[in-house]
């Protein structure tokens, strides 16, 4: 079944009409998931740093990811919503849009990797040295959250 039906009433909703007809709402928006964006950017780099070994050395990689983990699903959380709102304002451009395709696949699979082999590479790494696991986890993770980001931005060009 095809989810055109979902992004014309998106695009139909309520939500939909007052993106599309504010002067002001897609920027502001569109400001909240940038900003989001580099919360989470900034959470994500330092903790895979960390696993590659790059910064903080000395830090417990459990430590460090605990404190940034309320950031990052907080930031993660805020992108979701403000991205829901973005697409109201032009959900049927996104639906034949080849660049936001990729996007969802490989925030999906950033997301996935995040809640799995991603975590079980900080459960497994603390400190001292990384392991070509942690290395491993950590370079995924940077090229997902990359990928999200690049075709996020192609949604724009193409």
């Amino acid at each position: 079944m095809s989810p055109l039906p979902w992004f014309t009433a998106l695009a139909h909703s309520g939500l939909g009409h007052l993106m599309q007809n504010s002067k002001w709402g897609f920027a502001i928006v569109e400001t909240v998931h940038l900003l989001a964006l580099a919360i989470l950017g900034g959470a994500v780099l330092i903790v895979d740093l960390r696993l590659l070994g790059i910064i903080l050395r000395r830090e417990s990689i459990r430590v460090i990811s605990r404190d940034l983990s309320r950031l990052l699903l907080g930031s993660l959380v805020v992108m979701i919503l403000s991205g829901i709102a973005l697409l109201s304002e032009e959900a049927l451009k996104c639906y034949y849009s080849p660049a936001f395709r990729w996007k969802m696949v490989l925030l999906a699979a950033a997301g996935l990797f995040y809640f799995t082999l991603h975590r079980r590479a900080l459960v497994n790494t603390d400190t001292g040295e990384p392991t070509r696991w942690s290395r491993a986890a950590a370079i995924v993770s940077l090229s997902l959250w990359l990928g999200v980001g690049v075709a996020g931005r192609a949604i724009g060009l193409l």
